[in-house]
């Protein structure tokens, strides 16, 4: 696996490296506070941990120091390097930008909207019905009208001309039957409203 520049260390490692920048910690410790800060969404295993803390100390990334206990097993204790802090602040540079990426794919992803369901011929039917009407008038579509279960996303009429794609497959299942997919897709821009941007 190629890492890009600035990307110093995996997301695991760089959790590992926010722990011990705050403080030295022991394996189990660091383990409990990784539950801790992911609110249970991640419980990271003894078998993914060690075996990062391990490479990051071969790295010369941490150091570890071995307490001796009377009644208890040993622990290791962990620390941040000098080392370990420069990749670290590197690696928050290259994981800004990489959560900024999301955050912009999520805010494109928000203005995409899908609906899949079995539905009866009949309503099948007033979904083009109610898309035909919008399109021969100058009525705004609102999408919950025609899936009623989607959000409730007003439309604007669309203008001419009007991109058209149609695709029709055609399967045979396991069973021996043939499976029919339509795929349409309408695509058109609007008018900006006067002044202002659309």
């Amino acid at each position: 696996m190629i890492k890009q520049k600035g990307m110093k260390v995996g997301a695991v490692s760089l959790w590992l490296l926010l722990l011990l920048a705050e403080r030295p910690m022991y394996g189990y410790e660091i383990i409990k506070e990784l539950e801790k800060k992911f609110s249970g969404y991640w419980k990271p295993k003894t078998g993914t941990i060690y075996p990062a803390l391990e490479k990051l100390e071969k790295n010369k990334s941490v150091t570890s120091k071995v307490e001796f206990m009377d009644k208890a097993p040993d622990r290791k204790h962990y620390a941040i390097t000098g080392k370990g802090q420069n990749e670290l602040a590197e690696s928050m540079i290259h994981w800004s930008k990489m959560a900024e990426i999301i955050e912009n794919h999520w805010e494109t992803h928000q203005a995409i909207f899908r609906h899949k369901a079995e539905i009866s011929k009949d309503d099948l039917a007033k979904v083009f019905t109610h898309v035909a009407k919008s399109l021969q008038g100058t009525s705004n579509f609102e999408i919950n009208k025609i899936m009623p279960s989607a959000k409730k996303v007003v439309v604007k009429s669309p203008t001419e001309p009007i991109e058209f794609k149609f695709l029709y497959a055609k399967e045979k299942t396991k069973e021996g039957s043939d499976k029919f997919e339509i795929h349409m897709e309408l695509e058109w821009n609007t008018k900006p409203s006067k002044g202002k941007p659309d």
